[in-house]
């Protein structure tokens, strides 16, 4: 079962185009907050009511009314933001260590925090962080972490409402790289659910952009649910080869 998409992942590694697409779920083995839990300490802040699940819309309104709450102070925001994702220290986990053996040329990632770069030191990897269109230039065919969604080092976090509304203007070179990487290598997404909302826009975004040339990605399902025949239909129509961790040990 899915000797394909291992021979896919393991050719992608000997040819220096494997990148992973790390997520939230990764982080939370960490014990890094995750999106939902950074949405409900910023209803705790604006006095509403802390709900068990939020909508798409919700998740991007959030933190625009609370961004707009306190009168659109950024280093209010941005100090606000640091504390509830690094209220205690976070250190790299064992999967961290595992994706870096796999030799990728590169990850992306939506999350903020630094537990990528940390776990390429601790195994004495060279890989450049890029946060921000000015540092793509210094790639030059270097390993490196993509950080999607920018990050707290740069005050440009993809996170409110007009951050993603106003993605394309202020990510512009990010954009075309991460154009490149879907036309080129193997993507594997890790750490994702299936109905992730990033997923969903970066996998039309891609879709729309690249047509022919889309690389189909391989995501990691990591749920105890399986899934119908149905649901991975619907999946591989929208772009995914899905593999299912909990059938690999059975």
């Amino acid at each position: 079962m899915y000797e394909k998409e291992f021979e896919r992942i393991i050719n992608a590694s000997r040819n220096h185009s494997l990148t992973f697409f790390v997520g939230a779920g990764i982080s939370a083995l960490s014990k890094a907050p995750s999106w939902k839990e950074l949405i409900q300490n910023i209803c705790r802040e604006l006095k509403i009511s802390v709900k068990e699940t939020y909508s798409s819309d919700e998740y991007l309104k959030i933190p625009q009314m609370y961004y707009y709450f306190i009168g659109k102070n950024n280093d209010k925001y941005y100090d606000f933001i640091e504390k509830s994702l690094v209220s205690t220290p976070l250190f790299p986990n064992e999967i961290h260590r595992e994706l870096l053996n796999f030799n990728p040329i590169s990850f992306i990632t939506t999350n903020f925090d630094d537990l990528l770069e940390e776990a390429a030191i601790q195994s004495c990897q060279g890989f450049k962080v890029i946060a921000c269109d000015d540092e793509v230039s210094s790639i030059n065919g270097d390993r490196y972490i993509l950080k999607l969604h920018g990050d707290l080092k740069h005050k440009n976090i993809v996170f409110k409402e007009e951050d993603y509304l106003n993605y394309s203007e202020n990510f512009k070179l990010i954009e075309t790289l991460l154009k490149s990487i879907f036309s080129t290598n193997t993507v594997v997404f890790i750490g994702y659910g299936l109905n992730d909302y990033n997923i969903k826009l970066i996998l039309n975004w891609a879709k729309t952009l690249l047509k022919d040339h889309f690389n189909k990605p391989i995501f990691i399902y990591t749920d105890d649910d399986s899934l119908s025949a149905e649901e991975l239909l619907y999946q591989e129509s929208r772009g995914l080869c899905v593999i299912e961790y909990e059938k690999l040990s059975k």
